[in-house]
């Protein structure tokens, strides 16, 4: 049995705008199609169901999935402690994610521009260690996703260094995207070594020598290399497919499809 558990992200079809919102049927049903065990989504995605859980878990009992992960941005950076507001709204994050089994919440954050960028990295982080602890405290695991778009705050090899100097691991663990990472100009594969004890959930999207998003198999990216630096480290977890492509965008479902067939035929029969 692999050691690995892959799910779908469904920002697939929040590429689409407002097609999909609140959709979970459909959405699920499709993840559940392409063979995937688990979505990691938002609660903007969610829509009602944001408000739901026990609607949410029997939607994904239905169709034989897991919640892998809810993802949750800010743009964190002009203080270095949360304010009574976004503890409050954490705390209705972490509510309905406690109905859930091993609950996940995956950071990510929202940038408008690089200006005082160290100092807004390490308030960013101290927010980040501030969630952490809170999440801790009610039994959720909690990893940080960089993105890599011109003015995110953590885009570089050095960027990346100051996140993982800042960041507590004992609350935060690292979200490793894969496309994100090449798109920053970093070795993907030295990052997935030198960071594997600390990687507690896994996002994979392909990507051109170009920098333009890519289906899954059709980048530069060498993704059965990754899944053994994950196995010999011992990864024991989710990993989740992303796919940012325009034929994602244009078509979110065969996308997710595609992506199954891929899994099937390429990944699985790699044996981890």
């Amino acid at each position: 049995m692999s050691n690995f558990k892959f799910g779908c992200e469904s920002y697939s079809w929040t590429m689409a705008g407002d097609k999909y919102v609140g959709d979970m049927p459909h959405i699920c049903k499709t993840i559940s199609e392409a063979g995937l065990s688990g979505i990691e989504t938002s609660a903007r995605m969610m829509g009602n169901y944001a408000s739901e859980p026990a609607t949410m878990m029997d939607l994904l009992t239905k169709q034989g999935l897991e919640l892998a992960a809810v993802g949750s941005g800010s743009a964190f950076g002009s203080r270095p402690s949360l304010t009574d507001e976004e503890r409050t709204a954490t705390e209705r994050v972490f509510d309905w994610i406690c109905q859930f089994p091993e609950p996940r919440l995956s950071l990510a954050h929202g940038s408008a521009n690089r200006d005082n960028l160290l100092e807004r990295q390490q308030n960013a982080c101290a927010c980040f260690n501030e969630l952490g602890r809170m999440a801790a405290n009610r039994g959720i695991q909690c990893a940080f996703h960089p993105s890599s778009y011109p003015t995110s705050l953590f885009v570089t090899d050095g960027d990346y260094r100051t996140m993982l100097d800042e960041l507590d691991p004992a609350v935060v663990k690292y979200c490793a995207d894969s496309g994100h990472i090449v798109n920053g100009d970093m070795d993907i594969y030295e990052i997935f070594t030198t960071y594997a004890s600390i990687i507690d959930h896994v996002h994979f999207k392909d990507i051109t020598a170009d920098k333009k998003w890519a289906t899954m198999g059709e980048g530069v990216i060498d993704f059965p290399r990754i899944m053994k630096i994950l196995d010999d480290a011992g990864y024991n977890g989710w990993i989740i497919f992303e796919e940012e492509s325009p034929a994602a965008r244009d078509d979110p479902d065969d996308a997710t499809l595609k992506n199954g067939k891929y899994l099937e035929g390429i990944l699985n029969p790699l044996g981890f």
